[in-house]
């Protein structure tokens, strides 16, 4: 059954206008997007120089699904050649964040709220896992902005016992908070990422406890326990009267990591094995955080493992895939390619030795830069040479300006080679791999490394 009603869409936003609107009209939400559009979405339709919705090419990919067309105000009559109801309205995020705090207001169900520098979109992805049988709504890689956690949850089931939402600081985090209101909270980590200025790591700290903002006394925040700046989260979490809930390596977690030979949690007392296969650290803390979640749900930590115990990484975050590329070349390669900061570049890094250590393993790295991490951004490039150094490549290829200081000390240990851009370093690419190699590759998107991704995997035989 659709959620929403005309008379819905006037209550949570009343600076609408409606036309060719049918008696008994319904929609299942908005959406922005033409990808995974689905049947009686209401689409939002992008003029001119607006910077959100559908672009005029992807216009004829939803009509027919379509339940009605929005537009910002002025633009009403340009759509009425498709035959559909329009609504237009005078602020079109405005609208988003209206209709995200309407059904969220009548929720009933358990919001969960993933945040951190890295593995939030992996620990949302275990959550749902061991949630989705139970019933949950989930913006499951998509956008996690304050826009795009708006627009998704307007599609969510109110049915739902679950919400499950990934949010980042785009938007800022208050306004996420405000919009999402969870019940649980997890910050999987902090790293000095999205930095400017004289901004430093103690500011993305004090950014991202502000999750916790619109929580009420008896919610959960599940936090690293080893995360910089405790004090800043742990002061945040007692002033809402939150339950804080650990995971970490300390002795004192609540959930305790075991990495180095077991692969296992320790949650009172009792061992738990995750895996049958070496998992690298971050990996296993990711699972720590979908577990404690999934008790604070009253799910037993046995039935949450169960339901991860063959969980597969995602594309760009830790997805590994082989195969024979020519002329009779066999490779295995670890995709990390999504994003980059110097945190999960050095946790991803030792994951990837963990799992492919030996001496008979031929280690190719490819690494790209670390974009935003401020006034300090070479210095994490460059700290990066010891960790380089512990994995001992057979070959190391570095990628962007943010690498070149980085080569400059590396350069006669490793034979490898730098390159300023993606598309230089892909005309090459097949001359650096031989038989047998297991390649990682990582950098932050906008240096374009899932672009050698993608030309491995159809290379592919």
């Amino acid at each position: 059954m659709n959620f929403w009603t005309k008379e819905k869409l006037i209550e949570s936003y009343p600076y609408c206008r409606f036309y060719n609107m049918p008696a008994g009209w319904s929609a299942s939400g908005l959406k922005i997007w033409y990808d995974g559009f689905k049947q009686d979405h209401i689409a939002l339709i992008r003029f001119d120089d607006e910077k959100r919705g559908i672009m005029p090419q992807h216009r004829s990919l939803i009509m027919d699904k379509a339940s009605a067309l929005m537009c910002s105000k002025g633009h009403a009559q340009e759509l009425f050649q498709y035959n559909k109801p329009v609504i237009e309205v005078d602020d079109t995020s405005e609208a988003i964040f209206a209709y995200a705090r309407y059904i969220r207001s009548h929720y009933k169900g358990k919001v969960i709220a993933i945040t951190g520098s890295s593995g939030k979109s992996t620990t949302t992805s275990m959550v749902y896992d061991i949630l989705k049988d139970y019933g949950a709504s989930s913006n499951l890689n998509k956008t996690n902005t304050s826009w795009g956690i708006g627009w998704n949850m307007t599609t969510f089931s109110v049915e739902d016992p679950y919400w499950i939402i990934e949010t980042s600081v785009g938007g800022g985090m208050l306004r996420n908070s405000s919009l999402t209101v969870p019940d649980i909270a997890i910050i999987t980590t902090i790293a000095p990422v999205h930095l400017t200025g004289n901004e430093t790591l103690r500011d993305v700290a004090f950014r991202k406890s502000r999750i916790f903002s619109s929580m009420s006394g008896g919610g959960a925040a599940i936090l690293y326990r080893e995360i910089p700046y405790f004090d800043i989260f742990e002061d945040m979490i007692a002033e809402r009267k939150l339950k804080l809930v650990t995971v970490g390596e300390s002795l004192d977690s609540n959930i305790r990591v075991v990495s180095e030979d077991s692969d296992s949690l320790v949650i009172e007392g009792k061992s738990y094995k995750v895996s049958d296969e070496p998992l690298p650290k971050h990996i296993l803390l990711d699972i720590g955080m979908s577990v404690a979640a999934a008790m604070e749900c009253g799910i037993s930590p046995d039935e949450a493992i169960e339901k991860l115990y063959n969980f597969k990484s995602l594309s760009g975050r830790g997805e590994i895939f082989s195969g024979k590329i020519p002329p009779d070349r066999n490779i295995t390669v670890m995709d990390e390619s999504y994003n980059a900061n110097p945190v999960s570049m050095k946790a991803s890094l030792e994951g990837f030795y963990k799992m492919f250590a030996g001496d008979d393993k031929s280690r190719l790295l490819i690494l790209g830069g670390m974009t935003e991490c401020g006034k300090d951004s070479e210095k994490y490039h460059l700290e990066l040479a010891e960790t380089i150094k512990r994995i001992n490549p057979a070959r190391v290829i570095l990628c962007s300006q943010e690498m070149k200081p980085l080569w400059d000390v590396i350069k006669f240990d490793y034979a490898g080679e730098y390159y300023e851009n993606v598309d230089e370093l892909n005309k090459d690419i097949m001359n650096w791999i031989k038989d047998g190699d297991y390649i990682f590759v990582k950098s932050s998107h906008s240096i374009g490394l899932y672009k050698t991704i993608t030309l491995l995997k159809n290379a592919i035989k």
